[in-house]
């Protein structure tokens, strides 16, 4: 006979003092969830251009090529970088159709 799990232990979670009628007067608990919650994200680096819309391929190929290009997608990332087979593909597609 199985065992029952306990409960988790969730005295290393830390939460705000949040006062339970804080909600009458105004709101103010709410301020301090979103101080918590707000704390930890670091503000992200405004892009000068906006992102490119991109759409999702799925395609089937032989498996000597698709090991070729897992591969190469090996070989040219370096520490630091990864070289995505995405990015690859795109980069040949576009030489092929002479875009860019």
């Amino acid at each position: 006979m199985k065992k029952m799990r306990g409960k988790p232990d969730l005295t290393g979670i830390a939460t705000p003092p949040k006062d339970p009628t804080a909600f009458l007067e105004g709101g103010a608990g709410d301020v301090a969830d979103k101080a918590h919650r707000d704390a930890p994200k670091a503000a992200a680096p405004a892009a000068d251009e906006p992102p490119v819309p991109t759409v999702q391929k799925l395609f089937r190929m032989r498996w000597d090529i698709a090991k070729a290009l897992k591969d190469a997608a090996n070989a040219e990332s370096v520490p630091g970088h990864r070289v995505t087979e995405t990015e690859i593909v795109e980069r040949l597609l576009k030489q092929h159709f002479g875009i860019e």
